[in-house]
């Protein structure tokens, strides 16, 4: 056989190889999008969209809790129309003991909760969003996640 046919089909096995593996083991390659009164999330594999386990809405607010069947994990999302200034909200939160933070380029409020998950709140188009993750989300058994970075997923 011709060594460049040879050469040819060799590297074609290694990059169809190297593909299957980096996909096996990136996180996120699909998901759900989910939208929480008008603001658009995105959840991995494994949280029920369709049944999440609590919802709750009036005119100006709404809360949506799923939670992943795999693993038990919750995600809380709640996202509320602007009310007053952005300062008011700021200082009211850090009153309540959280720390200003950037995640995913929204700057926000983050604050880490003995139950061991993590609220993180910030502003965007007049909303105060605020989602609350595990500190650390099991994703798939042994591919584990801080926060911060389940967050940053979460966030469109």
């Amino acid at each position: 056989m011709n060594k460049k046919l040879i050469f040819s089909l060799l590297l074609l096995v290694l990059v169809v190889v190297s593909i299957s593996c980096v996909s096996a083991f990136w996180p996120f390659d699909s998901g759900n999008d989910v939208t929480v009164n008008g603001v658009s999330f995105h959840l991995p594999d494994g949280f029920d969209v369709d049944k999440p386990i609590k919802s709750e809405s009036d005119a100006t607010y709404e809360r949506t809790v799923f939670q992943n069947t795999e693993n038990k994990d919750t995600v809380d999302i709640a996202v509320d129309d602007k009310s007053v200034e952005d300062s008011v909200i700021g200082n009211s939160l850090i009153k309540k003991g959280f720390e200003q933070k950037t995640i995913d380029g929204k700057e926000g409020f983050y604050k880490f909760y003995l139950s061991e998950n993590v609220e993180f709140v910030y502003i965007d188009n007049d909303k105060v969003i605020s989602i609350i993750v595990p500190y650390i989300y099991d994703n798939h058994g042994d591919n584990f996640m801080k926060a911060d970075d389940f967050l940053a997923e979460i966030i469109k």
